[in-house]
């Protein structure tokens, strides 16, 4: 009892130390725009100082910034793969540090930003990010935010070499993990002419289906990149995800400090903790926190909580022996005890 109690206090105090961590972390001055423009160069292949100084940025000029480090990243001199993973770590990072209508305009910067070859393995990562399951939201709720995100994003794809393909992985991010298959349906008449709309409704159910993006590639004038996909994954690798879209859902941005289950009971106060932080904050192990105080969904990967309590192979879960209990009847029953 003590050990739990112990325990429970430690994990208390570190939620609580890294609570105070973050706070501090945002009143950190802010960055002039000479002064983080310095560290673009640094922020593409350090995804730890992009996240800082995207939190430094002023919230007017974080689409800005996203522009120029996607630009940035699109003149590395490296492999496929190596390209593609840095798209997914910059798009990640910069939507994850953006709020309300500033998050949708970088998510609109990203699909405008990425070269039209890399978008199929973005758009792949970010809607697992942007799962409506994953982030906790009803039908309605994830309808709004993949409404007003496709509009802001419409918007910005009009300035782009292929809005009505750029368009379409925009849609794509969203209906690939939608529980309402109406949805698909509803952003695609969201577009804003009848050829883009034909377009779209011709190239999503393949992508969908079969995760094929030939066709849009052909529509944009580009080749499908060579990219291995067991390297690729190396790259990104398996951490858990960011729940992306939680924060632009006006009920929990009311609530940000405070959590409730669907009936609206069990409230536990929190702070919000990217795991990425959690992670490289040195001495904590996740198995010291209760499930709630992580932003990571637990049945991802090497996280997934098992449907059932078991220990070890060979191992039981009680300290009752698991064998057949001895037969009282046996004339040697008493001679054993």
């Amino acid at each position: 009892m003590k050990q739990l109690k112990s325990r429970l206090w430690s994990a208390a105090a570190m939620v609580l130390a890294l609570g105070v961590t973050a706070l501090f972390a945002q009143e950190a001055p802010l960055l002039t725009r000479g002064q983080w423009l310095k560290k673009i160069g640094v922020s593409v292949t350090n995804a730890d100082v992009l996240r800082q100084t995207f939190s430094q940025v002023a919230p007017d000029e974080r689409v800005e910034f996203t522009q120029r480090v996607l630009k940035a990243v699109t003149r590395l001199p490296v492999s496929p793969e190596e390209k593609a993973a840095a798209f997914v770590r910059t798009s990640v990072a910069c939507i994850a540090g953006a709020t309300g209508e500033v998050k949708q305009k970088v998510i609109a910067e990203v699909f405008a930003g990425v070269p039209v070859e890399h978008l199929p393995v973005v758009t792949e990562e970010l809607a697992k990010r942007f799962d409506q399951e994953h982030n906790r939201l009803s039908d309605e709720q994830y309808e709004k935010i993949a409404s007003d995100t496709l509009r802001a994003a419409i918007e910005r794809n009009a300035k782009t070499d292929a809005p009505s393909v750029r368009n379409t992985f925009v849609i794509l991010s969203f209906l690939r993990g939608a529980k309402s298959p109406a949805l698909q349906n509803k952003l695609i008449t969201q577009l804003p002419d009848d050829r883009m709309r034909n377009l779209a409704a011709t190239w999503v159910p393949s992508a969908l289906k079969d995760r094929r993006y030939d066709a849009l590639l052909a529509a944009a004038g580009v080749d499908e990149l060579p990219v291995r996909k067991d390297v690729l994954l190396r790259l990104i690798g398996h951490a858990n995800l960011d729940r992306l879209l939680a924060d632009l859902n006006a009920n929990l941005a009311k609530n940000a400090d405070r959590l409730t289950d669907e009936t609206g009971s069990n409230v536990v106060a929190t702070a919000w903790i990217p795991l990425s932080q959690v992670q490289a904050t040195s001495g904590i192990e996740n198995g010291g926190l209760p499930s709630t105080m992580l932003d990571y969904a637990p049945n991802y990967g090497m996280s997934r909580v098992p449907l059932y309590p078991a220990g070890y192979q060979n191992q039981g879960t009680t300290i009752e022996c698991p064998c057949v209990p001895p037969v009282r009847e046996s004339p040697y029953y008493n001679l054993k005890r």
